[in-house]
């Protein structure tokens, strides 16, 4: 009887040092992991925009669209660009940002490209899919808007300068 007793409490301390063990691995990870999670989220967010506006496009265009089919590409994207942000993120921590210190005044410059280069590709074929349904782009609208603003700056400076004079 003694000795099962002893048999349990030996148990239950080594469970509780491998719960230990395995909360400080957790969390050891999050810590290290803590500079990508902005970073993977802005991916997150631009893949699940243009997941959306591919789904809008193919209702408008008549195309059957299945969320097996969206599920797979959101996954597919998803899993690609984070993990290609993660292996660019290990690359930067222990080779490149020591060199890239030395000329930028921030960090994972590497790791910033590629999450900047994902959510181009994102943004891209956002732009596509708006300009072939309403024949104009994101872009478009944007150059537009400023050209727009520009021309009434330029106005009330004019009216500005008569004014003055």
């Amino acid at each position: 009887m003694y000795m099962s007793i002893k048999k349990n409490t030996q148990e239950k301390k080594n469970t509780k040092k491998m719960k230990t063990l395995l909360n400080n691995f957790w969390m050891g990870f999050l810590m290290f992991m803590t500079p990508l999670f902005p970073l993977m989220l802005i991916i997150t967010i631009a893949v699940i925009f243009d997941t959306f506006v591919g789904r809008w496009y193919a209702k408008k265009t008549g195309k059957v669209i299945s969320s097996g089919i969206t599920r797979r590409g959101l996954c597919t994207k998803l899993i690609i660009y984070l993990s290609i942000i993660l292996f660019s993120f290990l690359i930067d921590k222990f080779i490149i940002n020591e060199i890239t210190r030395n000329y930028l005044w921030f960090d994972f410059a590497f790791t910033r490209f590629w999450t900047a280069f994902f959510v181009w590709i994102e943004y891209t074929s956002i732009d596509e899919k708006v300009k072939w349904v309403k024949g104009e782009g994101i872009t478009d609208k944007v150059i537009k808007f400023v050209r727009g603003f520009k021309t009434i700056f330029k106005t009330s400076m004019d009216y500005k300068d008569r004014l003055g004079k």
